[in-house]
């Protein structure tokens, strides 16, 4: 992404550090953020994408650094966060880290061990990066804090329903940190996402044939691209945000408003799939298992 020397910036001399900063959405932040003047940080576990992207930012006119560190072990996150002091101060944390890790099954099937993957992965990394970098944040009276949660931690999730409970917790720990905070022009908020085109989506394909159903699961009528949830953070990242505390954002594209209705070909319906039960199973088997 290219910036003019005219064009408008938001952050223009701060210092962001971005956990999980090379993935589809973590990697559109990178990019916003140094567009909009910020020096970047980011460490993701994939050493071919943070290579490209820190690459391309500089490249662009902006300034990047990247760590390539798997966030979810606690020497890493200690490596990153003195990476971001040395770097920063750092004036904005935004933490992407976050994955089901395809654990989609009954509850009472779930192990001990896959609740702790996933309390590793999408609770533990806000916790210990929170507690590294706020500190500084306060004792300079500024700082902005994006923690992204999903709108399974918001709704009812069948069969992600751990899952579900951590990133219900995120957007817990998010609106008691910020009430903590926020006296000391710390800002602290989150973003629940919903139909974003991800790594750990594979990016939402679906056949051909079943593409002109996205407007039936989704009200904006597409699903998100990675900047679409990037534009988001850059707001709350900037001080046009100075007045939001503690909220969760709704990155949806109007899943959760729509509370169970669906755009079909003659209308809405709050049952877009009831035909399925009057066809042959057989049928209903040809289709992705997601769409079953």
């Amino acid at each position: 992404m290219t910036r003019s020397r005219t064009s408008p910036t938001l952050l223009e001399g701060r210092a962001a550090a971005i956990a999980g900063g090379a993935g589809s959405i973590g990697g559109e932040i990178s990019r916003i953020f140094a567009a909009h003047g910020a020096r970047v940080l980011f460490a993701d576990k994939a050493r071919d994408r943070v290579e490209t992207l820190v690459d391309e930012i500089n490249t662009a006119g902006g300034h990047a650094e990247g760590l390539v560190a798997d966030l979810t072990a606690p020497q890493a996150m200690d490596e990153f966060a003195d990476r971001a002091t040395t770097f920063g101060p750092t004036d904005i944390l935004v933490n992407c880290l976050g994955h089901y890790l395809d654990s989609v099954e009954p509850f009472e099937q779930t192990s001990e061990a896959t609740w702790q993957e996933l309390y590793e992965i999408n609770l533990l990394p806000v916790f210990r990066a929170c507690k590294l970098l706020i500190p500084g944040m306060r004792e300079r009276r500024y700082g902005r804090v994006i923690n992204f949660s999903s709108v399974e931690g918001i709704r009812a999730s069948p069969h992600l329903a751990v899952y579900g409970a951590f990133k219900g917790a995120v957007d817990a720990f998010t609106r008691s940190l910020a009430v903590e905070t926020a006296a000391d022009n710390v800002l602290v908020n989150s973003i629940a996402v919903d139909k974003t085109r991800s790594h750990q989506t594979n990016f939402l394909r679906v056949p051909d044939e079943y593409e002109r159903l996205i407007p039936t699961w989704v009200p904006r009528g597409r699903f998100a691209e990675g900047v679409d949830i990037a534009k988001i953070a850059l707001f709350l990242a900037s001080d046009l945000a100075d007045w939001i505390v503690g909220a969760t954002l709704l990155a949806d594209g109007g899943t959760i408003a729509a509370g169970g209705w669906y755009r079909t070909p003659s209308g809405w319906s709050s049952q877009p799939l009831l035909h399925q039960y009057f066809e042959s199973s057989e049928t209903n088997q040809t289709r992705p298992g997601s769409l079953q």
